[in-house]
């Protein structure tokens, strides 16, 4: 484990600085390290000259299948980012925390000399479930397609009040609501969007997936739990009504007659861990962190 890929948040001032004392650290280890071509100037920019000449820089397609690990540099919003392309690719990511509450992220700015752990190979893998995300139109023909870590969201669009949709698991129709949307989530994702709507906190580990309505237009309708072998199928009601899907954040306009179809992905998301703690721990630091800082 010598060859990182260092990935920043390019528009977050402290995760560029972050990232240019890590590469800076990672060289002074024997690292090998590696960067997008992209991130070129954003990088160098902060490095001594015979720094920037060690790191070498290239295209997305070839990044991957040449480094080890990658490094995030960011919150968990750029983990997300990248997680499509390293579960492709069955490359696991450190993640440093620069955002808020950073779940994913297993490292603060102040502990980046952790990393050495990874070549001494003191660290284990959290294995991720993933989200196979399928949108046919009314022919059954398939429209779009995606692949998200944490959730696949179907949303009103902004002038509209309310939505009508259906959810069905497994081709049996368990809810028929009006209100917001609906998400589905994997266990990564309940601690995300699906958390602030009232879902479940899941552990990482759980075979399941949870399916959260989003300002339900009725006092019965909550966020139940399905099996993560289950078909999740959702089916807005259009009728002049703006639709969108979000998987992990990127946007979809539904047409009339499409369908979402929602299940657990063949592919695995991995996440290095050095430091040991336990999910319940990480959920209540996170947790107690954010109740700090809000006040």
């Amino acid at each position: 484990m010598n060859r990182v890929m260092v990935q920043p948040n390019p528009i977050k001032e402290e995760a560029v600085q972050v990232s240019r004392k890590l590469v800076s650290l990672l060289l002074r280890e024997d690292f090998e390290v590696l960067a997008l071509e992209e991130f070129r100037q954003v990088l160098c920019d902060g490095l001594e000259a015979h720094e920037a000449a060690q790191v070498r820089f290239m295209k997305a397609p070839e990044i991957y299948p040449a480094c080890d690990f990658i490094m995030v540099v960011g919150g968990d919003g750029t983990i997300l980012r990248i997680a499509p392309d390293a579960s492709l690719f069955r490359k696991p990511v450190l993640g440093v925390n620069c955002g808020t509450i950073g779940f994913m992220s297993e490292i603060e700015p102040e502990e980046l000399e952790m990393v050495r752990m990874v070549k001494e190979g003191s660290f284990t893998l959290d294995d991720r479930a993933m989200l196979d995300i399928t949108v046919y139109d009314d022919q059954g023909n398939t429209k779009y397609t995606a692949i998200a870590l944490n959730e696949a969201v179907v949303t009103k669009g902004f002038f509209n009040r309310v939505i009508p949709l259906s959810v069905i698991v497994d081709g049996q129709e368990v809810v028929q609501f009006s209100g917001d949307g609906v998400i589905v989530t994997t266990p990564t994702g309940s601690t995300a969007y699906s958390l602030a709507a009232g879902g479940p906190i899941m552990a990482p580990s759980s075979d399941c997936l949870a399916v959260t309505p989003i300002c339900p237009h009725s006092l019965t309708i909550k966020s139940f739990v399905v099996s993560a072998a289950s078909i999740v199928t959702v089916m807005p009601e259009y009728k002049g009504h703006q639709v969108f899907l979000s998987p992990d954040g990127d946007t979809y306009e539904l047409q009339e007659g499409d369908t979402v179809v929602i299940q657990r992905s063949q592919r695995i998301f991995s996440l290095l861990r050095i430091k040991g703690q336990g999910f319940y721990e990480i959920i209540r630091n996170k947790l107690a962190n954010e109740r700090t800082a809000s006040k």
